[in-house]
């Protein structure tokens, strides 16, 4: 029997997308959370996976408080939709991930936190990388530099409010229930999916939430581990995620370059753009032998960064719907 979402506590959120061993693991480390006095529900929605994501869920029934969801339409946004939808939610709303590994405090923590801070309505925790077993490669040069770019979330060690231009991380998010009563939800053009993905699955509800008036908080006490898969310490999935970012950055951030030469001439500006994405795209080629000899990781995150920007404009002209004042060209 469904719980009144007076009843709980916390709702801890999970979309996932056929990787049920990964999701597997996840599941059983959420087995060892403390949860003495406090009322939780593990909701955890199938993105339409291939494969047997559905019995792993199942198979944690008898030992989680969790709900299966099944979302068809692609995209993670379109899968934590489903359940902020159709859901009971608790007093707070807790967003993660299907490959993390939560302190065994951390639901305390989350609950601790929201009770200080009783004025505030969206908290973020800290994300530390678990990296593979398998050795790092040489190409990699500084750890620390790789382990930014995959999803390391730190402010320090104290509580504190996020600056401006900062947010949560969605492997760590959680807000109070009433953020999401009036109707806000994650934009289902952004985030993870089998095929397009445009990073920035929650971060454009939380610039929302920043336009909106909300306050957010950081707690480094609410900890989880982000687990590395050995295929994302490779040089191509490096500028994949650098192309994701930069896709993200135009849809959120960035105004279309030199609109009104796009307004007069779309043919030249979207020759331009192309252009661009071809010269780039050899730039890449080059940075990604300097990356494997020299070491110099950098350059390849931002080509693919860059390539990502271009692609996302041509496809927000396509829309017909730029909508944005001028900007320059500098990142062209």
């Amino acid at each position: 029997m469904a719980k009144s979402k007076n009843d709980i506590d916390i709702s801890v959120l999970i979309a996932t997308y056929s990787r049920a061993e990964i999701l597997r693991q996840t599941l059983e480390s959420m087995t060892g959370l403390e949860r003495d006095g406090l009322s939780v529900e593990f909701v955890v929605v199938d993105n339409n996976s291939s494969d047997h994501t559905k019995e792993v869920i199942e198979s944690f029934t008898d030992r989680l408080p969790l709900r299966y969801l099944f979302e068809h339409r692609p995209g993670k946004n379109c899968a934590l939709n489903k359940a902020l939808n159709e859901m009971p939610l608790g007093k707070l709303v807790v967003f993660t991930d299907d490959d993390v590994e939560p302190s065994e405090d951390w639901l305390k923590a989350i609950m601790a936190v929201s009770e200080r801070w009783p004025n505030i309505s969206v908290f973020g925790g800290k994300i530390y990388v678990v990296p593979p077993k398998d050795k790092v490669p040489s190409w990699v040069g500084d750890p620390s530099r790789l382990i930014c770019n995959l999803g390391a979330h730190h402010y320090g060690e104290a509580e504190c409010l996020y600056p401006s231009g900062r947010y949560p991380f969605g492997g760590n998010l959680w807000v109070r229930r009433g953020v999401l009563a009036d109707g806000r939800r994650f934009d289902e053009i952004i985030g993870p999916r089998a095929k397009g993905r445009v990073m920035g699955s929650e971060t454009s509800l939380l610039k929302q939430l920043v336009d909106d008036g909300f306050s957010m908080v950081y707690s480094p006490e609410a900890l989880v581990g982000h687990r590395i898969q050995p295929e994302q310490i490779s040089v191509w999935y490096i500028v994949k995620r650098a192309y994701w970012h930069g896709r993200g950055i135009a849809r959120m951030e960035l105004p279309i370059c030199r609109q009104e030469l796009l307004r007069r001439h779309p043919l030249v500006w979207r020759l331009i753009r192309i252009g661009a994405i071809v010269q780039l795209s050899l730039k890449l080629g080059g940075s990604i032998i300097a990356t494997t000899v020299n070491k110099e990781l950098q350059k390849v995150i931002d080509v693919g960064l860059r390539i990502g920007i271009n692609v996302e404009w041509v496809r927000i002209a396509t829309e017909a719907k730029p909508g944005r004042a001028s900007g320059s060209d500098t990142v062209g």
